[in-house]
């Protein structure tokens, strides 16, 4: 099946029931600062961290202060097979009823698959190796089961690993693709393919399970109000499945959420993340932890309405010294006090923010730009920070010394109630903004002059300084030295005939005797996939980092840049024959999936390889056009 096929069944809603009386949805902290906002899967680990799998934006850690990225790029090309992450888990080990350390049944790697293999991150250190047994293949799920293995589905396999991370055997599944992957609670594991239908693991292997629906499955989980499973399929809702009869029963699609992947956290809320690359929380009638009180969409606004039991949506909200909820209807201020409402402001209308300052002053903003302060019964108009232009306030914070951050579509303003003093920052830039505060420390005035104490630097720091700035010139030369090396070799490259048949003289940055051996070598090899660069090293007997260097002074390339070169220029010799089709010169060539050669081949021409040679030759691009395809 194609690619393009798979990547279109993911654009498909896969629903999965949940019902909308006992979830509400809620969006995930921290989004924003996502590589890509296309989330394919998100997972909470043992120790609370947010895992999101990005398609385009690699792996994602947010560990509820910074998000971390592990991704390639040009500094780390290799880092991960692909910047498209499929699916993400937590290696878990079995469970040990004799351990007395809980902190001993934490995962300590995440396994990670990506639309071009299998890697495991280490969370100690953050290494990542692949798993090489996987290849190069896509892998479309990846789940942990009881027992602590491993089992990932790659293309039209399955591969079980030990918790250790050692293949233990690889199961056959068929002619079709492989979609999910489910354990049940008897233990059984479940697959569902790619426009097929349902497989179970028996005797070693796996069969197909009964399925009489015409709509193929798609995400299997387990049924939390009855025995057997829920599967959504495409095109029929989801449906209750019953494995041992194989009867099916339809729900009604008006009374499920549309999600594609499906995960637990910590406190058993299901982390989703849908056909469209969205991702969001679900949870029951408690307190959503993750609301933090500073986004007030209309789904988190529903969904803290429908959690606190209160009578109206929030358009504003707050927090008081006492941990009761204030809140405004826009026609009024209440407040929540043990699960009992209360008036407090009748008449106080379009509030848009509100905030509590340590002295227990509330302050509330509204649309029109008016600032008002609410204490010991009273509330009055504070004529002086409110806004005489009518810009609505979008937001609203204070910190520990009593100062209001005052953010409007066009301004944002520092307010210090106590000394009167206002600063303002114009926004030039159009759009909707909102406020993080953080004080780097406590009660400390932003304005406040430091003072500064001068001292002459020792003399060995002179010393330190010119020896690094002896280093850093000789870096840059050298890096300046590799460009030019990597723009003569790619100019050298670009002639019509192969290198190893090319006069040397017509090329002199191919005069050298080892690099014509290097590239023949490759050549010799061309259309063998696992012609790695250990082997290419062990063919010119040297080492790989012996051979490292000197690939790289000679070329100013890696040695799997440099291999790829190798492969892409005899690509536009065999699609200039046009005697072959763009499937037959990617595996003549030596490149294990026809995707990822168009897209190096896009990269480093310009032009996908089904126009090259129309329009386009290797002939009409300078050395410039011809970058590295990482």
């Amino acid at each position: 099946m194609k690619y393009s096929r798979v990547l279109l069944l993911w654009a498909v809603l896969l629903p999965l029931t949940c019902w909308a009386q006992e979830r509400h949805r809620l969006a995930l902290p921290r989004q924003e600062q996502l590589s890509s906002q296309r989330v394919l899967q998100v997972v909470q680990d043992s120790e609370g961290f947010l895992w999101y799998a990005t398609e385009g934006g690699g792996l994602c850690r947010d560990d509820g202060r910074q998000m971390l990225v592990f991704r390639s790029d040009a500094e780390h090309p290799d880092l991960l097979g692909s910047n498209d992450v499929s699916c993400v888990a937590e290696a878990l080990p079995a469970p040990s009823p004799t351990a007395k350390d809980p902190l001993r049944q934490r995962g300590r790697h995440m396994i990670i698959g990506t639309f071009h293999g299998a890697f495991v991150l280490d969370k100690h250190d953050y290494s990542i190796r692949r798993l090489a047994e996987v290849d190069d293949k896509r892998v479309d799920d990846i789940i942990v089961t009881a027992n602590g293995h491993w089992w990932l589905t790659a293309n039209k396999k399955v591969y079980e690993f030990s918790g250790d991370g050692n293949l233990l055997k690889t199961y056959p599944a068929g002619e079709k693709y492989l979609a999910r992957l489910h354990e049940d609670r008897q233990g059984r594991l479940w697959a569902s393919q790619w426009e097929g239908g349902l497989l179970k693991l028996e005797d070693g292997q796996f069969v197909s399970a009964p399925w009489p629906l015409d709509a193929p499955p798609t995400a299997i989980d387990d049924n939390p109000s009855a025995d057997g499973l829920l599967i959504g399929t495409i095109g029929r809702g989801v449906v209750r499945y019953q494995p041992d009869s194989g009867s099916l029963e339809l729900t009604d699609p008006q009374d499920s959420v549309c999600m594609s992947r499906v995960t637990l956290d910590l406190q058993g809320r299901m982390l989703v993340a849908d056909g469209f690359g969205n991702c969001y929380v679900l949870c029951s009638d408690e307190q959503p932890s993750w609301f933090n009180g500073r986004i007030l969409s209309r789904s988190v606004a529903d969904s803290l309405r429908a959690a606190r039991h209160l009578s109206a949506r929030p358009t504003a909200l707050a927090f008081s010294g006492d941990d009761d909820l204030w809140f405004s209807t826009g026609r009024d201020i209440r407040r929540l006090v043990q699960g009992r409402e209360e008036v407090v402001l009748p008449t106080t209308k379009d509030v848009s923010a509100m905030a509590f300052t340590p002295d227990g002053t509330l302050w509330l903003a509204t649309i029109f730009g008016t600032l008002m302060s609410y204490q010991h019964g009273q509330l009055s108009t504070d004529d002086y920070a409110s806004n005489e232009h009518g810009d609505a306030v979008v937001a609203l914070q204070a910190d520990s010394a009593g100062r209001l951050l005052i953010v409007s579509d066009r301004y944002v303003r520092l307010y210090d109630p106590a000394r009167q003093t206002l600063r303002q920052q114009n926004i030039e830039e159009e759009g909707v903004y909102r406020i993080e505060l953080q004080e780097t420390a406590p009660a400390s005035r932003w304005s406040q002059p430091r003072e500064e104490v001068l001292e002459r630097m020792p003399q060995w720091v002179w010393w330190m300084l010119a020896v690094l700035l002896v280093v850093l010139v000789a870096l840059v030369v050298y890096v300046r030295f590799l460009h030019q090396q990597r723009k003569r070799f790619l100019a050298a490259m670009k002639k019509d005939a192969p290198a190893s048949e090319r006069p040397a003289e017509e090329s002199p940055v191919l005069h050298d005797e080892w690099l014509q051996k290097a590239i023949k070598a490759v050549e010799q090899h061309i259309a063998d996939d696992d012609y790695s660069v250990e082997q290419l090293a062990s063919d010119l007997c040297m080492s790989r980092m012996t051979f490292y260097r000197k690939i790289q002074s000679a070329t100013g390339q890696k040695p799997t840049e440099f291999i790829r070169t190798i492969r892409l220029r005899r690509a536009t010799d065999l699609l200039q024959q046009g005697r072959m089709t763009v499937t037959e010169v990617s595996y003549a060539t030596g490149f294990s999936s026809v995707s990822y050669f168009s897209r190096c081949f896009r990269t480093m021409f310009g032009v996908p390889p089904t126009q090259f040679g129309k329009t386009t030759t290797a002939d009409d691009l300078s050395p410039n056009e011809m970058p590295n395809a990482d």
